[in-house]
């Protein structure tokens, strides 16, 4: 179980993807997991590093866990009843968190279907945050885009989840409640916002995804030169965070990113502590 809840919180706590300690870890715990013949929790180890994979690597489809690593047909088929379930659930907690990254709309709907039961804690707090966090973001944008109140339904019981522990001063819920926050109510003011607090907090990869987000609104808004700004401090938390194959996704997508430079990625933080921050914002309830 320690084992899991270290690998969850790597994930949730925006550490290097190419960090040399990663991969000797995660193989360590599946050593052991086939010596325990814990096969559920080989599973945990090697989907998530199969998704380290998928966001350095480029392969055909990054919403497929399928690789070098794991294959979640093949895996899944071995197993049947609770296992079954509770695998599926973190696969595709897994899919859905790639499916953001690389905005596979199709591959969102399809695991939001399977998640929507499982909208609420368990005993793992990293799992809980990483499946809680997908779901809202996910919920919000398609959702909205499909005009399924249902979905809206789903995101915000996960929204309210991270805003109570906002409210209890928990530091590491508040970015990610400013950052569903800001989904759920898109304005460069509340990405603003969801971007100061994760960089505070240092978490690279959300502080990314809120400024794709923010530079995608700004471009519908046909602000170009000010989304073109935001997309470029995201391509390049996602080059600190690790992720190889997002950060090239992102120059197909936008060509001007061959030519960026770090001078765009201007610091969000107002200079003051993060938990003096924190302190000062729960002060305002």
């Amino acid at each position: 179980g320690g084992g899991i809840a270290y690998a969850q919180i790597w994930l949730c706590a925006g550490l290097p993807l190419n960090s040399p300690l990663l991969k000797p870890k995660f193989l360590l715990y599946e050593d052991a997991a086939v010596r325990l013949q814990r096969p559920t929790f080989l599973l945990s180890f090697s989907s998530l590093r199969q998704l380290v994979l998928n966001l350095q690597k480029s392969p055909p489809n990054p919403t497929v866990l399928k690789g070098d690593a794991f294959d979640e047909e093949s895996v899944l088929s071995t197993l049947e009843g609770n296992s079954l379930s509770m695998s599926r659930r973190d696969t595709s907690t897994l899919r859905l968190f790639l499916a953001l990254l690389f905005w596979d709309e199709e591959c969102m709907v399809k695991m939001l279907g399977i998640l929507s039961e499982f909208a609420k804690p368990d005993i793992i707090a990293g799992r809980t945050y990483n499946r809680l966090f997908v779901i809202g973001l996910a919920g919000f944008e398609m959702g909205r885009k499909n005009k399924d109140k249902s979905l809206i339904e789903l995101a915000s019981t996960c929204l309210d989840y991270f805003k109570t522990l906002t409210k209890l001063g928990s530091l590491s819920a508040t970015p990610i409640y400013h950052l569903m926050k800001a989904v759920s109510r898109p304005s460069k003011s509340n990405y603003d916002e969801a971007i100061s607090f994760c960089h505070e907090t240092r978490l690279v990869h959300f502080e990314a995804m809120a400024c794709e987000r923010c530079g995608m609104l700004l471009k519908q808004e046909k602000r170009v030169d000010a989304a073109n700004e935001y997309i470029i401090k995201a391509y390049w938390g996602y080059t600190d965070w690790g992720a190889t194959s997002k950060a090239n996704s992102m120059i197909e997508t936008y060509p001007f990113l061959k030519e960026a430079t770090r001078c765009y990625q201007t610091a969000q933080s107002d200079g003051s502590s993060t938990n003096m921050r924190v302190a000062n914002y729960i002060g305002k309830k």
